[in-house]
């Protein structure tokens, strides 16, 4: 699996969460997730010119990244999700996450962040029961 590399700029709070977003560089060749097979309607070139697709990724004139979310609470790592696959042409993953981000529109951006919110609730919630259930203060010793 590759790296991931963080977003600097688009840390934040939400809530009680700290959330940092990122990229890793996909690995494998767009042809597995990209038809490459002839189009019919278009006198038989294919659908997407994955070994084009490619070489420009290799020369770093494309983007081809997946996009990742991770919730913090008090440091530790609560929830995560990441979608990956995302091409773009004549961009790079980093100034993509950051219009994404700033574009305002429904979009992977917020969808992953989303989803590692949700993630994250649920975790600390279940957190918070065992936690309750293994160190809770029996009732009698509560002071009111």
């Amino acid at each position: 699996m590759s790296e991931h590399y963080e977003v600097d700029s688009l840390k934040h709070k939400d809530g009680n969460f700290d959330v940092k977003v990122g990229y890793f560089y996909e690995d494998i060749h767009p042809s597995d997730l990209f038809d490459n097979s002839p189009n019919p309607d278009d006198n038989g070139k294919p659908y997407y010119d994955t070994d084009e697709m490619a070489k420009r990724i290799d020369s770093n004139m494309d983007a081809w990244f997946g996009f990742w979310a991770k919730y913090y609470y008090k440091g530790h790592e609560v929830g995560y999700a990441n979608l990956g696959g995302l091409y773009y042409e004549n961009d790079d993953a980093e100034s993509r996450i950051v219009k994404e981000a700033k574009s305002g529109d429904d979009c992977w951006y917020k969808d992953v962040i989303y989803e590692a919110k949700e993630e994250a609730i649920k975790e600390v919630g279940d957190l918070h029961k065992q936690m309750d259930l293994d160190f809770g203060v029996p009732k009698g010793m509560l002071h009111e």
